[in-house]
């Protein structure tokens, strides 16, 4: 199988594609900006919909500061 130059060009702008975003979200876990665990801070627990039942440490937070 040939490769022509589109092809390449194709191929090396999805390559570059997939690594920004993969680079982008490494940078944000690194520097703390997103948690896998969920939610990043008790700003959207208020309108959660899952904060009766949520079990995450900043719900927990959020439901002892509003009582």
């Amino acid at each position: 199988m040939e490769t022509n130059r589109r092809d390449f060009f194709r191929k090396a702008g999805q390559l570059t594609f997939f690594s920004a975003m993969v680079g982008g979200f490494a940078y944000l876990l690194i520097e703390d900006r997103v948690q896998l665990e969920g939610c990043a801070d008790n700003e959207f627990c208020k309108e959660c919909q899952k904060l009766t039942t949520c079990s995450l440490d900043q719900a927990k937070k959020y439901k002892e500061n509003e009582r």
